[in-house]
């Protein structure tokens, strides 16, 4: 199935604009908190919100990810697509309301005998009552890009992170609350828009017996399953750094770090906006037996997405200092070599961000979470062996090297599993030709 120009472009400026409001609005808060607050309270912030989004993994359970597979693989279908979505709806908020649970009593814990941090276990008990919500949240958002419409994708994202800057900066600007004011800030507004944005997928939500449609939920489960763990793995394997240095160090080499790895983080926003779109339409031409068409859109998307970041990368490698001295202050300038380091592990790795939920869409779910535990293991074996030595410039070097190795074996497994998908002798195929043919 060739897609449209014209909407694929569409779809792609959409994702992009979500990509951007997020990260634009993730980069000011920084910017504000940094300034008011120093890198000490930065630090403490980012611990808590890096717990936050681990925990999140859990609580949406990969629902989101699941629905945009089995919604665009029965896109003429109503009535399965109607319990997948009902289903859907009920895991998003069982799980949810779980993990917000264990957050809440394992707080304690967290804060004071990990971290010797006090006053972050208030911020982790706070968030965990986002969880219901925020894996609502996901759901939509999932079944949304499934449908590919981005416009209401991104009008979602848009007014999440819109008001979650708008709360946080106004807690610490104009109420003086500090870190726990930005903590407010984000709770606040997501279990809002986790009530209200089932609205725009209301017509896909039966409240009957399709919100235990036992296919669905047993479907939507197991493929989760598979997702969150490599999600969870995989956000392990790029946040390890900052937890361990929170562990070996203090909040303000925390807060130092996380500049460093701000800016190298904006060479993923294109690959991420791009892979909205990559992730439906590949699961549309896998489910119509085009395997060609997946390679041809999967290797096609990391060769621009690769020539892309490599322009960003220097950009941002020579005005790095600068960049730093302007919109935080002098007391950041030590992140600048972490900067380097971490650019170079982002540029190789950045292609990948385009199309790694390519082997979800084809049912090899499994896959990148082989692929991140190893990846997970050895970047964790690294950082605990090279932060006491070399403080926040080891944590970058060893997510570097992680984030290398584990491109370059997402691309040589994912070449041999598309291979073998081609094969009209392998069970792939064969199965595929038998979907294509019912």
């Amino acid at each position: 199935m060739k897609i449209p120009l014209s909407k694929a472009m569409i779809d792609v400026q959409w994702a992009f604009i979500s990509i951007v409001t997020a990260s634009l609005a993730h980069f000011i808060l920084r910017i504000v908190l940094g300034r008011e607050l120093g890198p000490e309270g930065l630090g403490v912030y980012t611990l808590a919100f890096t717990i936050y989004l681990f925990g999140m993994q859990f609580a949406a359970f990969g629902i989101g990810s699941a629905l945009t597979k089995y919604v665009a693989e029965f896109l003429e279908n109503r009535v399965t697509i109607r319990n997948y979505v009902s289903s859907g709806m009920t895991c998003s908020i069982i799980t949810g309301s779980l993990m917000g649970v264990v957050l809440f009593l394992l707080a304690p814990y967290i804060a004071i005998s990990f971290f010797h941090i006090p006053e972050l276990e208030g911020m982790i008990q706070l968030t965990a009552f986002c969880y219901p919500f925020i894996a609502i949240q996901k759901a939509v958002l999932g079944t949304l890009n499934a449908f590919r419409k981005m416009h209401l994708y991104a009008l979602l994202n848009i007014i999440q992170n819109v008001t979650v800057v708008a709360a946080s900066i106004a807690l610490v600007l104009f109420f003086g609350m500090g870190v726990m004011g930005a903590v407010i800030g984000f709770v606040g507004p997501t279990i809002l828009i986790g009530i209200l944005c089932p609205v725009l997928i209301c017509e896909y939500i039966g409240f009957d017996i399709s919100l235990w449609n036992i296919p669905a939920l047993r479907a939507t489960t197991v493929f989760g399953f598979y997702v969150v763990l490599g999600n969870s793995i995989g956000f392990l394997n790029a946040q390890v750094d900052s937890i361990l240095i929170g562990y070996y160090m203090n909040p303000t080499e925390v807060g130092i770090y996380a500049v460093a790895v701000l800016l190298a983080q904006t060479l993923t926003l294109i690959p991420s906006a791009v892979q909205r779109v990559t992730a439906p339409a590949t699961a549309t031409l896998y489910g119509k037996g085009d395997i060609e068409g997946v390679r041809n859109v999967v290797f096609s998307t990391m060769k621009k997405s690769f020539l892309i970041s490599v322009g960003i990368a220097v950009t941002i490698a020579v005005l790095g200092q600068h960049l730093i001295t302007i919109f935080f202050t002098e007391e950041f300038l030590s992140s600048y070599i972490p900067l380097l380091i971490l650019l170079l592990g982002h540029t190789i790795y950045a292609p990948l961000a385009s199309v790694g939920s390519v082997f979800g869409s084809i049912g090899k779910v499994h896959i990148p979470f082989r692929i991140s535990a190893v990846c997970a293991v050895l970047n964790t074996a690294l950082t605990i062996l090279l932060i006491p030595y070399l403080g926040i410039t080891g944590a970058a070097l060893s997510t570097a090297i992680s984030l290398i190795i584990s491109f370059t074996i997402f691309a040589v497994v994912l070449s041999s599993t598309l291979k073998a998908a081609s094969n009209p002798l392998g069970p792939d195929h064969m199965r595929v030709e038998a979907n294509t043919h019912k």
